[in-house]
């Protein structure tokens, strides 16, 4: 986006929050509906699962094209999210997520209007949604790290757990919602017209009672025209090429389509970082004691800040957090892919089949004491937390279409503590890293950590498809079986993931210290007027 435009928008979402006094607006209303527009976010994702076969009726194609429906949004929304983190510090977190969401309704509302005459255009205005979507998710930890700090910082356990909850609640009920409008007279339409109405209500409301963030001073160095702009172009090429990859993965890995994409796309994000790292970065170091203005690559702003590795457990749970993104997506649409080809279950049923996993994490988040956890050690959670989710997907295994009460016996307890398991270490995580970043860097590190997270996801999304192959309802019992042990293929490489999970919790993660109060000196309000606005009660 052109730097004048962005700013052009800035100003004018500026003119209607000047409206409503900041002292009369409360932190907890705002930070409220800005978790509930947050959540839109797994609701686009996981409902295109189970509206699919709807797309693929009403548009006369096929599942393989009728999926980019889905996987256009993902593409997107994996490859900005980077970029989404370091704008949001820039211009601030508030104004990237009122665009974002902006995008989004504007979006659901033109898929919900296009005719059935081209597919394709669903699926471009899917992926502009994606883009949009990229904003949501760092400026909300952005805005939770910025407003629940100083005289409210105790709120901000309670605020993490909300976000936890406007997460992975929608995961669940996304997949039982687009199974819903997908039965309705107007199908798919429906339910983009629900994330349209939605959205908007959010927007709007928010456009006029949301609380800028304060600046610090290392907020107001960070320029737009400073943003490393070559660095952000290989960074999105690159992880459009590897998700793109990994997508056509699913279907066919000896595709050209499928490695050619991977290995640009992975070359191109390495030229990414040996552009950032071993050229400006050593630029910056080796030129320090010079004015910034004598030359372009000192006042280069980093989307890989080299602060980033002085945060506590930073690659331990960078790599971690991505494999619980890719299993939990696996073990997601195993579920409901077992549920549905082998015992033959509506997409509905087999979405409310697999629901005690988003209540298993739910659950997690509404318990979590943080006092609790402490007690027992915050490593030990973590350790806890690797235990739980491998001993559970090894009991999911376990079920078997041949089995009386298979479900009751294997399903309904393990997706459970699958989810509640995997709820002990986002709970940890996301306060830590939280507590331990520089607030001007917030958006930047969660970008790095959500587009780690999409691209494992991807990982998982193509995983599940390339092991079972073109997958048809099983009406024999020899279909039953050959499809069964397809399954436990799924299930075996899960078990890897999580077995290397536990290996890393073991063996690299670090005890968590409290956090110390950050140094940052406020910029005075009468410099930067027009900037700078303060949290109220």
């Amino acid at each position: 986006m052109p730097i004048n435009l962005l700013h052009q928008i800035q100003q004018l979402l500026n003119w209607p929050q000047q409206l409503v006094a900041v002292e009369k607006r409360n932190v907890f209303v705002v930070y409220f509906l800005v978790l509930l527009a947050t959540s839109l976010d797994n609701l686009n994702s996981t409902a295109a699962l189970t509206m699919t076969a709807n797309i693929e009726k009403e548009f006369h194609t096929d599942s393989s094209t009728a999926s980019w429906v889905l996987s256009g949004y993902a593409l997107t929304l994996g490859s900005f999210i980077m970029i989404s983190g370091k704008i949001a510090d820039i211009i601030g977190p508030h104004n990237l997520f009122l665009i974002g969401l902006t995008s989004v309704w504007i979006c659901a509302l033109i898929c919900a209007c296009i005719p059935h005459s081209s597919i394709i255009t669903l699926i471009v205005f899917r992926a502009i949604q994606g883009i949009g979507a990229s904003s949501l998710v760092p400026s909300t930890i952005a805005l939770a790290a910025n407003y629940f700090t100083g005289r409210y910082a105790k709120y901000l356990p309670a605020a993490i757990i909300g976000f936890i909850i406007s997460l992975t609640g929608t995961l669940g009920f996304g997949i039982i919602l687009g199974g819903a409008f997908s039965e309705t007279l107007i199908g798919y339409r429906s339910f983009f017209f629900f994330v349209f109405a939605f959205g908007f209500f959010c927007d709007l409301v928010l456009l006029f009672l949301i609380i800028p963030i304060k600046k610090t001073t290392e907020h107001a160095n960070l320029k737009m025209k400073n943003i490393d702009f070559i660095g952000s172009a290989l960074v999105i090429v690159g992880i459009l090429l590897i998700i793109l990859g990994l997508t056509e993965g699913g279907e066919n890995w000896r595709s050209p389509k499928a490695y050619m994409p991977l290995i640009v796309g992975f070359f191109t994000f390495v030229c990414a970082l040996v552009f950032e790292i071993l050229y400006i970065q050593r630029f910056k170091t080796k030129h320090r004691h010079l004015d910034k203005a004598s030359d372009w690559r000192l006042q280069m702003e980093l989307l890989f800040p080299p602060d980033i590795i002085r945060i506590p457990n930073f690659l331990p749970f960078l790599i971690v957090c991505g494999l619980y993104y890719a299993t939990f997506t696996m073990m997601l649409a195993v579920g409901i892919e077992y549920y549905s080809f082998i015992e033959e279950a509506s997409p509905i049923i087999s979405a409310i089949k697999v629901f005690p996993l988003t209540v298993g994490l739910v659950f997690g988040a509404i318990i979590y004491r943080a006092s609790y956890y402490e007690k027992v050690g915050l490593r030990n959670m973590f350790i806890l937390s690797a235990a739980f989710t491998l001993g559970s997907c090894v009991w999911f295994s376990r079920t078997n279409y041949e089995v009386l009460n298979s479900y009751w016996k294997f399903g309904i307890g393990s997706l459970f503590l699958y989810g509640y398991g995997m709820n002990i270490f986002f709970n940890i995580y996301i306060g830590a890293v939280v507590a331990n970043t520089p607030l001007h860097l917030q958006g930047v590190v969660n970008g790095i950590y959500q587009t780690c997270s999409q691209v494992l996801l991807s990982i998982g999304n193509a995983l599940v498809p390339s092991i079972l192959g073109n997958l048809q309802r099983a009406t024999n019992e020899r279909m039953k079986h050959e499809l069964h042990a397809k399954f436990q293929s799924v299930f075996y490489v899960i078990m890897g993931f999580h077995a290397t999970v536990f290996f890393i919790m073991v063996l690299f993660v670090r005890n968590l210290k409290k956090k110390e109060e950050p140094e940052s000196e406020m910029i005075d309000d009468s410099v930067k007027n027009e900037d700078v606005c303060v949290s109220t009660t």
